[in-house]
């Protein structure tokens, strides 16, 4: 295992005399102004050291030895020296081998380190040999809550990897009972542990560590604060710590661990004495916390030890010694200093990663005339926009003049009159990387990567790369890939005849005719013209005339190729040969209309407005100065270095491969004109930035024709406005679901009206003595949220006030988050029952067949039965649709519905049978508390995967794959969004709070069960059957969540092969998706928590 010791160090020159010993030093008592985040320095017990001291003696001074703590000592007579001959015992040494005064106290300054020093006594001790690279391992830090900030949200997919070598997520916790690893609060969900994982995808050398702890993990009065001593202290604890360490980085595929504990030892962080053992790898900024570390054992554990050389000075100032004066928080000069506690102890440099701080420190200036370092500062700076935490400062603001302090390697403004901030830049970080160079540092870390600009401007200066990864760079790659695919630069002309099919991936735009041996309706013969099924070009044709030819493409289109003789699809002047010059093979680029998007061209003497940016010109005899071609200025330009082709007789007027004909003309932009009556060509480079669509999860596929194209189950919503063949897989490949009758199927096609959302649905159970029918219950619709979300009393409110929804667009985020009323959007919601309506139809079915609900995963399945009795039909139904006995004790489901507002008049409470109290149970009008909000999509995905059916069909799978590999971006998207829905499913029935709904729902189910049971007697046995039915479905809803993706991944991926897919941005992260849900089936399971084995519940316990 890696281990990266995180160490908050800086220290400053310490000068820790007492007060009664001012006259021996001729200076005030000084602490180390590198408390990041300290308390008062009485909290700190930094304090004490005056009562270690003797009282006066007879020279009227405190001290130690005979002259002070013997005769005629007043007090703490007994009290020895921290170091010295005067300590307990004698000529001990200081901690990290500080110096030892003449009085017997530890420092780092000359009043320590010169006259009579007893130890130790190098005021500037020189580092060990050893030789780094600073930049040769760059880390940076990842705050996870960053992930959900609303200012500067950055996920793990928008760090910019390109630039680092090593990636720390920051932070997770350590389960106080169980020492497991965890989240570090509720908010921050667990697949970001799984988000920085994927980074290794696309980033296979970046080596990424788990952080655990920070400050607050250790601050005073939490639950945590005393868990890395408890581990330190035990055996048994340590061992199961690194158990539980193992397992996560095995899990998620880290590469290792970086223990931060601030701050073992230190009695004002919860320390203790005993927790100098090995499992302490975190080290303070002060001398005072620093003090607790056996560094050099510490380091022959690490691999190496960040140094978190910022923060060195901070609002915590005001209640230090050094008081409340404003300095750089990443001064160099302290920087060094704080460097020489590892010198004493021999820690070489080269153990070494130095720190550098992405943020600003700011203060409120106590006089806004005095702002220089050393001024006084009143408080912290105006909470910044995006950290909202005073003194902390994220943004830049452009015009300000700032100091450069070149002998402390940082810069300083004021803004605002009386705010003052430092910070650093490209200069002074060069600066702190030339001293971390001739020093031998080895490394560099950076707290923190996603505190960075979008455009990764600190990055660069700190590593001196103009351009680095992730975003940026892949955003032009996509951008020159889809200029590549859109306008023919990947096309090819095939110079074999005999070869008559293009490269996998290629189909055949067009044929050359070349040596006009080819008939006119010979299509497999000539010399064959390929580009990439993703091409978006169409509509190909020959231009130019027999004789003297001079084929030019129209606007829009893109040539290919050209030759004399021309050739197949067609030709748009004539068949014969050119005897001069050749025709052109066009065709017509689909995305040219996008081109033009937010672009004109002007009147006649006409100029382009003030948010426009001129483009092309061309002439025009009508006023001399012609027309503008203008294009908007909010997006990026659709093209780029536009100029005429074709001079004198224009001869060559036709565009290269790589460009766009924008327009046609006879002078283009000069008063010259073609001969001939020819036209000049007006040529543009395309601009990708203009044509790349960005993928990201954030349309709904249920918009898509196909997808979602009936309600859920086997009733259809809004039946007419459907077709009434729904496409599913049961086993046999685009089989039509007919499991309907002629007769039913008809029904419902006749009263679609009445199978709409909200309303009863006839349920049938075709058996052999007779159909068994029943309906659901009448429910609220998502867009009855007076009801939904109405705070009366009674079981007709929904119990959570809120909804389930996506929480981002990126596509392999499948989390869904809930949302309180005021924060949901007015449409695109349903009211869902957890448990589907159509389940209770397939517990009847298994009742009265023995076969549980499977779904398969291997090719060998064996199809689980009953191990209790089934029911008899006839017993089913007798008894399904029978009124309770009136000596049945029977709880209401529904209570103060009567005389409620906005009650649909087809409302009435359930009658007294089985079936309707059940369907009540499920959740209706009078029963809301079982049922839940979730976007449409969710809904829909989770009733397919409830009825055991695919989401959607294959058939309709490959239509939309076709339209993908034609270049259709959005098709892409609607794949990855559907899976994405699928795990969506699950992350919202696993999730915490829908759980509540979830348990109140099953044991209200559990006791309808089991009163069927008692009170029914042809029902007798279907408790037992209820107790098998719902593990088994549980698990089958799961299966055919992984079924589906098994079988979305190889119907794509045969189709989109990496070969196709090659240089096509939308195709490459369609494939990167569904290997990304492929490997994580594991997720798609309806968690078991929720239920309990309810065998001895008795019907009143419930």
């Amino acid at each position: 295992m890696k281990l990266a010791v995180t160490l908050f160090v800086g220290g400053v020159g310490f000068v820790l005399a007492s007060h009664g010993h001012y006259s021996h030093y001729n200076s005030a008592r000084r602490f180390s102004a590198l408390e990041r985040r300290a308390r008062s320095l009485h909290e700190a017990q930094l304090l004490r050291r005056e009562d270690y001291n003797c009282g006066p003696g007879k020279s009227g001074y405190c001290g130690y030895g005979s002259i002070y703590c013997g005769k005629g000592c007043t007090s703490n007579c007994n009290a020895h020296a921290e170091c010295g001959q005067f300590s307990d015992p004698p000529n001990t040494e200081c901690p990290l081998k500080t110096c030892c005064s003449e009085f017997g106290f530890c420092g780092t300054t000359k009043d320590f380190c010169t006259g009579k020093c007893q130890s130790n006594c190098v005021e500037h001790p020189k580092p060990p040999s050893g030789e780094g690279d600073p930049l040769s391992k760059v880390i940076g830090y990842y705050e996870a809550w960053n992930d959900r900030s609303s200012c500067h949200q950055t996920s793990a997919k928008d760090l910019p990897v390109d630039a680092l070598t090593h990636l720390n997520y920051a932070f997770a916790y350590v389960d106080p009972n169980t020492f497991e690893i965890t989240t570090m609060d509720a908010a921050t969900p667990a697949r970001i542990f799984q988000d920085v994982a994927d980074l290794k995808k696309t980033s296979p050398s970046l080596k990424i560590f788990l952080s655990l702890g920070g400050w607050t993990f250790s601050d005073n009065g939490t639950s945590t604060q005393p868990v890395f001593g408890n581990i330190a202290r035990s055996y048994a604890n340590r061992q199961k710590f690194a158990t539980n360490v193992l397992k996560f980085l095995s899990t998620y595929g880290y590469d290792g661990v970086d223990i931060d504990w601030e701050y073992p030892g230190a009695p004002d962080r919860g320390g203790h004495s005993e927790d100098e053992l090995g499992i302490s790898f975190t080290a303070p900024s002060s001398y005072w916390y620093l003090r607790w570390f056996n560094l050099p054992k510490l380091a022959q554990f690490a691999d190496w030890i960040n140094l978190m050389s910022y923060d060195l000075h901070g609002v915590w100032d005001s209640t230090n010694p050094i008081g409340s004066i404003v300095q750089g928080h990443t001064n160099l000069t302290e920087i060094q200093l704080a460097a020489e506690l590892f010198w004493r102890v021999g820690i070489p440099p080269s153990k070494l990663a130095l720190g550098f701080g992405f943020y600003g420190r700011a203060f409120t200036l106590a006089d806004s005339s005095c702002t220089i370092p050393g001024c006084a500062f009143s408080s912290g700076a105006k909470p910044g926009v995006c950290t909202r935490t005073s003194g902390y400062i994220l943004s830049k603001n452009k015009g300000l003049e700032p100091v450069y302090d070149k002998d402390a390697a940082v810069k300083y403004l004021t803004f605002d009159k009386d705010q003052w901030i430092s910070y650093d830049d490209k200069d002074t970080f060069a600066d702190k990387i030339d001293w971390a160079k001739r020093i031998g540092f080895s490394g560099s870390l950076i707290w923190a990567s996603d505190l960075d600009d979008y455009e990764f401007t600190a990055h660069k200066a700190l590593i001196g790369k103009p351009t680095i990864g992730s975003l940026q760079n892949k955003k032009a790659t996509a951008a020159a890939s889809e200029v590549a695919a859109t306008f023919g630069d990947k096309c090819y002309y095939e110079e074999n005849s005999h070869k008559q099919m293009c490269e996998p991936g290629y189909i055949i735009m067009g044929r050359d005719n070349q040596g006009g041996h080819c008939g006119e309706k010979d299509k497999l013969c000539g010399n064959i013209i390929c580009c990439p099924k993703s091409s978006g070009l169409g509509d190909c044709t020959w231009r130019g005339s027999g004789g003297d030819c001079n084929g030019q493409c129209h606007e829009g289109e893109v040539k290919l190729s050209d030759s004399s003789w021309g050739g197949w699809p067609g030709e748009s002047s004539g068949k014969k040969r050119c005897g001069r010059g050749n025709k052109a093979f066009c065709c017509k680029a689909d995305k040219f209309d996008k081109l033009k998007d937010g672009c004109r061209w002007s009147e006649f003497n006409g100029r382009c407005k003030s948010d426009e940016t001129k483009v092309a010109y061309q002439f025009h005899e009508k006023d001399g100065l012609g027309l503008k071609y203008c294009c908007k200025d909010d997006k990026p330009m659709p093209v780029s270095n536009c100029h005429w082709v074709g001079q004198g007789d224009c001869a060559q007027n036709t565009c290269a491969k790589t460009e766009i004909t924008l327009r046609t003309s006879g002078r283009g932009g000069s008063f010259n004109s073609c001969n001939w009556w020819r036209l000049k060509s007006l040529c543009c480079t395309p601009n990708g930035d203009a044509l790349t669509e960005e993928y990201k999860c954030d349309d709904n596929p249920c918009d898509e024709d196909g997808f979602c194209e009936d309600d859920l189950g086997h009733v259809a919503s809004g039946w007419s406005t459907h077709s009434a063949e729904v496409y599913f897989d049961a086993g046999h490949e685009d089989e039509v679901y007919n499991e309907l009758d002629s007769q039913e199927l008809a029904e419902r096609q006749a009263g679609g009206s009445k199978a709409r959302p909200g309303l009863p649905r006839q349920q049938v159970l075709h058996l052999v003595v007779q159909n068994l029918v029943w309906n659901s219950r009448p429910y609220a619709t998502g867009d009855k949220r007076g009801w939904l979300f109405r705070f009366a009393g009674g079981l007709a409110e929904m119990s959570l006030k809120g909804a389930f929804v996506k929480d981002s667009q990126h596509c392999q985020n499948t989390a869904l988050i809930f949302k309180k009323i005021s924060e949901l959007a007015s449409t695109g919601l349903q009211a869902e029952h957890f448990f589907e309506i159509q389940m209770i139809k397939q517990l009847l079915e298994t009742a009265i067949t023995g076969i549980l609900p499977n779904v398969p995963l291997g090719s060998v399945s064996i199809m689980p039965v009953l191990t209790v009795p089934k029911l008899l039909e006839t017993n089913l139904v007798n008894g399904w649709n029978k009124l309770y006995p009136g000596t049945a004790q029977l709880p209401p489901i529904v209570q103060n519905v009567a005389g409620l507002s906005g009650v649909p008049s087809y409302y009435t409470p359930p009658d007294n049978t089985p079936a309707d109290r059940i369907m009540s149970a499920i959740g209706d009008w009078g029963n809301m508390k079982n049922m839940l909000l979730v976007q449409d999509h969710i809904n829909w995905v989770k009733g397919k995967l409830f009825s055991l059916q695919n989401p959607i069909s294959e058939r309709t799978l490959a239509r939309t794959v076709k339209k993908a590999l034609a270049g259709n971006v959005a098709q892409a998207q609607h794949i990855s969004s559907m899976l994405q829905s699928v795990y969506g499913v699950f992350s919202y029935m696993n999730d915490a709070y829908s759980e509540i709904t979830e348990r109140e729902s099953y044991q209200q189910l559990t006791a309808e069960i089991g009163y069927m049971d008692q009170y029914i007697p042809e029902l007798k046995g279907i408790k037992d059957i209820w107790h098998e039915f719902m593990p088994a479905m549980k698990e089958a809803v799961g299966n055919k969540a992984v079924s589906f993706v098994q079988m979305v991944h190889t119907n794509v991926f045969a189709q989109v092969t990496a070969t196709v897919a090659a240089g096509v941005p939308h195709l490459e992260t369609l494939r990167k998706d569904l290997d990304y849900f492929l490997d994580h089936v594991e997720k798609l399971k309806w968690q078991s928590g929720n239920f309990r084995d309810e065998q001895t519940m008795t019907i009143q316990s419930i």
